[in-house]
């Protein structure tokens, strides 16, 4: 491949920047806001050639639903839309922000009780401090959103649950690290998983955010906590946040973006 008359080498950094030119050129997968976005995951280029190609792309449903719900005309009303993910606590003005906390600010790290329990074990089975260096790193939330009075932390996946750092829990994985940043941001915690409607994956996530839902259960999870404040726990479908989506098309900004397009991609993945 060439740039300018120069040969640009495989792997190197103006390679993948091509590659990527091609791929959101070619859209074979329908992206909103295609230079946002490209900015947004420029250290990020296989993440982002996966939601171009990917027939199934949780990451690409996150964006362009999330992206243009943020861009509503009408904040309060927004915020209202919000609160099936958040709970009543989710009062404009809101904020959203998505694939933040692992490489982007503000970070999300696991509770400092976790990791001292961590390191803990780790020296009791003879291991040193590279044993759990991955267990103490940040953690990704696909989309965070930020209100005066709660920060919502929301999951969002297709066919499988993805299972935290070193197999950890993902729903105790984001209930831990959300909560110290809630703690700084002087707000409550809600947690929401976005999934598919029906099969067995839904139905694990629905029973294992039941169970969560008792503080006592909470608690015993969370045994390096002292104590543990109240935790909002939602799930929403795809199908059911698509369904506002679609009714809130014109007002979210989209002209110009493939939205046909967007809703023949849903109609594959039996989505709309």
């Amino acid at each position: 491949m060439t740039r300018a008359g120069r040969r640009i080498a495989p792997g190197t950094a103006d390679w993948g920047a091509d590659r990527i030119d091609l791929a959101m050129r070619t859209k074979l997968n329908p992206a909103f806001y295609g230079d946002e976005l490209r900015l947004l995951l420029g250290d990020e280029p296989g993440r982002l050639e996966r939601m171009l190609r990917e027939p199934a792309n949780a990451d690409l449903l996150t964006w362009n639903v999330f992206a243009s719900l943020d861009r509503h005309a009408d904040r309060d009303y927004l915020a209202y839309q919000l609160q099936a993910l958040g709970g009543a606590g989710v009062r404009a003005p809101v904020r959203l922000s998505l694939w933040t906390g692992r490489h982007r600010e503000p970070l999300l790290r696991p509770g400092s009780g976790y990791v001292t329990a961590a390191r803990a074990r780790a020296q009791r089975a003879g291991g040193n401090a590279s044993a759990t260096e991955a267990l103490e790193a940040p953690i990704e939330a696909p989309v965070r959103i930020e209100t005066a009075d709660v920060l919502v932390l929301v999951d969002t996946m297709l066919d499988r649950y993805p299972a935290g750092v070193g197999g950890r829990d993902r729903i105790i994985e984001l209930i831990d690290a959300g909560l110290d940043h809630a703690r700084r941001l002087s707000c409550a915690l809600a947690v929401a998983v976005v999934r598919r409607s029906g099969g067995r994956e839904a139905a694990e996530v629905s029973e294992r955010l039941n169970r969560l839902r008792d503080p006592a259960v909470l608690a015993a999870e969370l045994p390096h906590r002292g104590g543990v404040p109240e935790v909002v726990l939602r799930e929403l479908s795809w199908q059911q946040l698509l369904r506002t989506w679609e009714q809130e098309v014109p007002y979210l900004g989209l002209r110009g973006q493939p939205t046909r397009g967007f809703t023949e991609y849903l109609r594959s993945l039996d989505l709309s």
